[in-house]
């Protein structure tokens, strides 16, 4: 088969590290799995692929509507049923695939699909553009089932989310991942009319504070009181990430119990050996109510921890915020408590509630985020 070997312009595919121009501003959004080198990607169309240049000009016809991806010793190779083309001109280099229809990588995306070699491992990132990442953003992280004005609202924060965090993996050669560490990401396959047309109407929209893209952190509800980034987070706090009475988010409440030798076991996979739990102490709450430290009492010693870390050792799906009470129930702790996750800026819950009650998208960041302003 005959190999044509091709080099691209990588700084260029990587110049979303700038300053945001709405319409034209490019993201490299790190999409699924790391694969190992050998392991096969294939990229499928309902048109043919082709591959483009920096300059997004076409420069190969692939003729096929399925092309696979591998590693092999250090050099990413594409593949379609007649040929095999080879970056090996370009250190670790990146291919840029492009078709009139959609990728299609497990999940369907608009823009474009490379591949990067990191570290001795495949990565594929989209390469697309900011408002069409919001449009496979919004509704994964807020139903599109919900009022207009909360999903408007929730664009807004993401628009921001990703322009504040646009440089969190630059070292790794790209901007977000598709996971909650970023924003959950599933491209064209997940997009919802109403959602879009949220992303649409607010379309370069987002919250600024003294001149700067604010940091428009969003969760799943306060439970009638939002968090203090520095009390989660430490730093020296932000004043528009502070402690605001939520009425809109009360009803989001939750419970669980859990034996007290499975948490003993559990205590123990993270390396704190303090024999048999015997009681819970809270020794510390931070400005909202949320629990910031706590003793457990072991039969052989007494360790004290933060409220987050208390979440994360016993299950951060389960403890759903820092925001509860323990019960000893002998055998077991029961919890009871209010919200899901840090609390931090917008409460996704009274976003929705805000709408129902008629409240703007323009009123609900403005109540989350005291002291910010929109753009336009």
């Amino acid at each position: 088969m005959k190999k044509i070997f091709l080099v691209i312009l990588i700084m260029l595919l990587l110049s979303p590290f700038s300053v945001y121009a709405e319409d034209d501003t490019y993201f490299n959004i790190k999409i699924g799995k790391t694969y190992t080198e050998g392991s096969e990607i294939n990229v499928t169309s309902k048109s043919n692929i082709y591959l483009v240049d920096a300059d997004y000009n076409k420069i190969i016809d692939l003729n096929s509507k399925t092309v696979t991806a591998v590693l092999k010793s250090g050099k990413i190779i594409l593949k379609n049923k007649e040929q095999i083309y080879s970056n090996d001109l370009v250190q670790d280099g990146a291919m840029m695939l492009a078709t009139d229809d959609y990728l299609k990588v497990n999940n369907e995306y608009r823009g474009y699909i490379y591949f990067k070699n990191l570290k001795g491992n495949l990565i594929v990132i989209n390469h697309i553009k900011l408002e069409d990442y919001l449009k496979g953003v919004v509704p994964k992280e807020l139903s599109a089932e919900y009022p207009i004005e909360a999903l408007k609202a929730q664009a807004i924060c993401s628009r921001g989310f990703a322009l504040k965090n646009i440089n969190k993996y630059k070292k790794l050669g790209y901007n977000l991942d598709d996971t909650t560490n970023s924003q959950v990401y599933r491209g064209k396959s997940c997009e919802k009319d109403k959602s879009n047309r949220a992303v649409d109407e607010t379309n370069g929209v987002y919250a600024t504070f003294e001149g700067k893209v604010a940091d428009t952190i969003f969760g799943a509800s306060s439970g009638g009181c939002t968090a203090d980034i520095k009390d989660v987070w430490g730093g020296n706090g932000l004043s528009y990430l502070t402690v605001i009475e939520d009425p809109y988010s009360l009803k989001y409440t939750w419970n669980y119990s859990l034996d007290k030798s499975k948490m003993t076991d559990m205590l123990k996979n993270n390396s704190i050996n303090i024999g048999e739990l015997l009681s819970i102490n809270i020794t510390d709450y931070d400005n909202s109510g949320r629990i910031k430290k706590v003793d457990l009492i072991g039969s052989n010693s007494t360790v004290n921890i933060t409220g987050n870390k208390f979440r994360n050792i016993f299950g951060n799906t389960k403890i759903k915020s820092a925001l509860f009470t323990v019960s000893d129930l002998g055998s077991s702790f029961k919890f009871d408590g209010k919200g899901y996750g840090h609390g931090v800026g917008m409460s996704q819950y009274g976003a929705v509630e805000m709408a129902k009650e008629g409240k703007s998208y323009r009123e609900i960041i403005h109540f989350y985020f005291p002291g910010v302003e929109l753009n336009k």
